[in-house]
């Protein structure tokens, strides 16, 4: 009767290997894998390291996505700073210097793949557009259209990171509205 190896293991050192007895482990001879369980092995392998780089990938495209929508704002800003600059006629060379930094900043942007949502004059989409108010207008034709884009809207790819911000037109027929009183 042949003994079954004993292995004994180190409960001291959680890193250690198991000790096998050398005596009983000569008695049985190695196994040899299978065809089918390499296989096997070879189709969990690749579809871990698929796994892996879908993950990095998921990791890189949320990291892009947030470094775009903080810079957001800033683009924003010298919006509106050259728009001020340019209402108030403050200093030509300083709004010039502006108007750069504004396109360096936006070129960095567009490199991360980043893509300006421009709203004005199309019809109000609700995935695309955020309606921060609603206008009167006395032509149908402007029924339900951007009059005004108060801040633009951007996108990474096909996934929406801001709607633009936009004044939506509203049709009401003279019949509805208020009467005036002279």
């Amino acid at each position: 009767m042949s003994r079954a190896p004993q292995t004994t293991w180190n409960h001291d050192d959680p890193t250690a290997e198991a000790e096998v007895d050398p005596v009983s482990s000569a008695e049985e001879p190695a196994k040899e894998p299978d065809r089918s369980s390499m296989v096997h092995a070879l189709r969990d392998l690749e579809a871990a390291k698929a796994r892996v780089e879908r993950d990095a990938k998921r990791v890189l495209d949320e990291t892009r996505e947030q470094l775009v929508a903080k810079l957001l704002p800033v683009l924003d800003d010298l919006d509106r700073t050259i728009r001020a600059a340019v209402e108030n006629g403050d200093a030509p060379a300083v709004l010039d210097g502006v108007r750069l930094v504004r396109s360096q900043l936006e070129a960095v942007l567009r490199g991360y793949g980043a893509e300006r949502i421009d709203a004005r004059d199309q019809a109000f989409d609700p995935a695309r557009h955020e309606a921060i108010s609603m206008v009167a207008v006395t032509d149908p034709r402007g029924h339900g259209r951007v009059l005004q884009q108060v801040e633009a809207g951007y996108r990474v790819g096909d996934r929406l990171l801001r709607p633009a911000r936009v004044v939506v037109g509203r049709y009401t027929p003279p019949a509805l509205r208020a009467p005036r009183y002279y």
